[in-house]
């Protein structure tokens, strides 16, 4: 009980942070820098999200599996890995920095910032929630105090708002060296004993990468600038902190049931999962309270938005029940099924793009809203019979990986 209040205390602290940076970041910059960091913070997710992919998320479902001698060489060499991702990462900002400025001051950064993150995943693979947490703390009361010495003696910026965060970064990798055993080792262990994960996990963050970004570019070429700012200033008020439960949740279900999967315990993962479904009801009815409350939080939150009430019903729903999916997300890769994982991507991309495309059409900002959320509906009944199929197997017999 104690690793798992840990465990969500630490993603909160992780996830609360990118949210304190975004939402900070709409109360201080000005609507057309705003966009601008917005668009650069996004391209810095998706190089985040691809070192996810490839070192972070198969920790989760592949390292609970090795012999105990074998996982901290295992873990001091993906670390190592993620280094030379954060290399790449921070020369595909720079070289985007020559078209778009913005991008360009979060290049520096990167390398520390994928190592952090990787060294998280580390440690909650080891199932080391407490130490974890420490790493995630170090980066935000960092940033923190980054972002007050702004406030007291300089001026708001992306830049500063970019360095805050990567300086968080790099304090919360000192914090690792401090409390962890791990050091970097030969990137080229890591990539072999994972390799039948990443790529699939690869392909399924970088697909889930793209459908956001045409659902953007859809939204930016038919809707209002302004209209488009609104919908993530709703989507930060109720889908953002929403999202923070659920990652923690989902990072902390993957471990466990890839322990259960691999041993054939199907009672032990019935068990984890009727356990988070009823942790994501509970999520989801708190997301609901955002729509007879939604005047009141527009209005103190994000006052330049309360013109957009209207979103909050729809993208409510949405994270209600896309809430309801991440048992089955925890369960999927639990079963290191990565080409089944791909493949329910394949159809919520599908989903959220069509029903983006016919919202839009008929309703502009609102239909969007509104066809998000049947997205999500889609995707859930997809994700659940995919994950109760993908259970047969497991009785009796430890699951083979594919």
């Amino acid at each position: 009980m104690r690793r798992s209040v840990l465990g969500v205390a630490d993603q909160v602290v992780s996830s609360g942070s990118n949210y304190l940076t975004a939402f900070l970041a709409s109360l201080v910059l000005a609507p057309v820098d705003f966009g601008a960091f917005v668009l650069a913070y996004a391209v810095v997710t998706v190089l985040l999200a691809g070192t996810r992919a490839v070192v972070g998320e198969p920790l989760l479902a592949h390292l609970p599996t090795v012999e105990g001698s074998r996982r901290r060489s295992l873990g001091a060499s993906a670390l190592s890995l993620a280094l030379v991702l954060g290399l790449v990462s921070a020369l595909v900002c720079a070289a985007g920095g020559a078209w778009f400025s913005a991008l360009l001051v979060f290049a520096v950064w990167m390398p520390a910032a994928l190592v952090a993150d990787a060294a998280r995943y580390v440690l909650l693979a080891r199932r080391d929630t407490g130490r974890a947490l420490v790493v995630d703390t170090v980066w935000v009361v960092v940033q923190l105090a980054v972002l007050g010495g702004v406030l007291a003696w300089g001026s708001w910026s992306i830049g500063w708002l970019a360095a805050a965060w990567g300086i968080g970064a790099v304090a919360a990798v000192v914090a690792f060296g401090v409390v962890a055993p791990e050091r970097f080792a030969a990137p080229r262990a890591w990539w072999a004993e994972s390799r039948y994960l990443s790529g699939w996990f690869t392909a399924t963050s970088v697909l889930g990468q793209v459908q956001i970004y045409l659902v953007l570019l859809l939204a930016g070429a038919v809707l209002l600038a302004v209209d488009t700012a609104g919908l993530r200033a709703v989507q930060l008020l109720v889908f953002q902190p929403a999202i923070t439960l659920m990652a923690a949740l989902l990072v902390l279900l993957v471990p466990p049931m890839a322990a259960c999967t691999a041993a054939g315990d199907l009672a032990g993962l019935r068990r984890a999962r009727g356990r988070a479904l009823a942790a994501m009801a509970v999520i989801g009815v708190l997301a609901l309270l955002a729509i007879p409350l939604r005047e009141v939080l527009l209005s103190t939150f994000f006052p330049r938005y309360t013109a957009y009430a209207a979103l909050v019903v729809p993208i409510a729903l949405q994270t209600a029940i896309g809430a309801l999916t991440v048992p089955f997300q925890a369960q999927i890769r639990g079963f290191r099924q990565g080409r089944a994982l791909f493949a329910q991507q394949l159809v919520q991309a599908g989903a959220l793009i069509g029903c983006a495309g016919i919202g839009i059409a008929l309703g502009g900002v609102v239909g969007l809203a509104w066809g998000l959320a049947v997205a999500t509906a889609i995707a859930l009944v997809a994700i659940v019979a995919r994950a109760l199929r993908l259970e047969r197997p497991v009785v009796g017999t430890p699951v083979v990986a594919a």
